[in-house]
């Protein structure tokens, strides 16, 4: 007569069988899992997801490392400069789905021109090397940027964004990056105190309606770059809903370090750092 199923004595049974996987996988990879109090993944996904670390990490441990052009199946392409204007666009296109069928992405931030991309992708994507491992819903991503920075674009974006996340009450602005020393009106300050006073021009006023942001002005060197702007908002005054508007020119100024653009100096109107 068979036995009736007892789902707590399966559940107990998967338990065990998923801390044999942990062990085994703490012992080949060197995997930690850490204990938490909070609720657990019920046995069965639980085991579904151990099988698939296993599954990855036997794969990365035996994998060795090929050349993005070897890993799609060494296609047969023309050169950049083979390519005419009328086929550049769908030429692009046959290279981008390749990469993709075969589990490669590559992403562009901003805008690059076709033909540019398509010499990045055959003369420099294909010679980077990666872990020749292919899983099911696994890829390797690729960004244009990181081969070749568009610092002016990074540098406008990151101006445009400081100003939206400054005259948004909602935003934090520990998320400003700041470079250790500030020129400030008073001599240089810490990114603390540029904080601290940026925080107290936020709160004299209820909100704040961002009506003209408008970059007049580039100019960059090596590590150091300024922007000139024109601005326009309007505030509503703490207390009495009265609005006022600040308006004229304003400038940042901008230090590349630790691979990202800080900032060094703000002079916007109303503001006094």
């Amino acid at each position: 007569m068979q036995e009736p199923f007892d789902e707590e004595d399966e559940n107990n049974r998967l338990r065990i069988e998923n801390e044999i996987k942990k062990f085994k996988l703490s012992v080949e990879h060197g995997a930690n899992f850490l204990s938490s109090s909070e609720k657990k993944l019920p046995p069965q996904l639980e085991g579904q997801w151990l099988d698939h670390v296993q599954q990855f990490e036997d794969a990365y441990t035996n994998s060795k490392r090929v050349l993005v052009y070897n890993f799609i199946g060494k296609p047969t392409y023309k050169s950049s400069i083979e390519v005419s204007e009328t086929e550049i666009k769908s030429e692009l296109k046959k290279l981008i789905k390749l990469l993709s069928q075969n589990g490669i992405k590559i992403n562009t931030i901003y805008e690059v021109d076709d033909r540019v991309f398509y010499h990045f992708i055959t003369a420099e994507l294909f010679k980077e090397e990666i872990d020749d491992v292919t899983l099911e819903g696994m890829t390797h991503n690729f960004i244009y940027e990181e081969f070749h920075p568009n610092h002016e674009n990074d540098i406008k974006s990151t101006c445009k964004e400081f100003v939206e996340r400054l005259l948004d009450k909602n935003k934090n602005l520990n998320f400003i990056v700041f470079t250790n020393e500030i020129e400030a009106k008073d001599g240089i300050i810490n990114q603390e105190d540029a904080i601290k006073k940026l925080e107290l021009f936020r709160d004299a006023f209820t909100s704040f309606k961002l009506d003209d942001f408008k970059i007049t002005s580039f100019n960059m060197n090596a590590d150091q770059a300024d922007v000139f702007f024109d601005i326009d908002f309007t505030v509503t005054i703490e207390g009495n809903n009265e609005l006022a508007k600040f308006s004229g020119m304003g400038n940042f100024r901008l230090k590349y370090e630790y691979d990202y653009w800080c900032f060094n100096k703000i002079t916007i109107p109303g503001i006094f750092l």
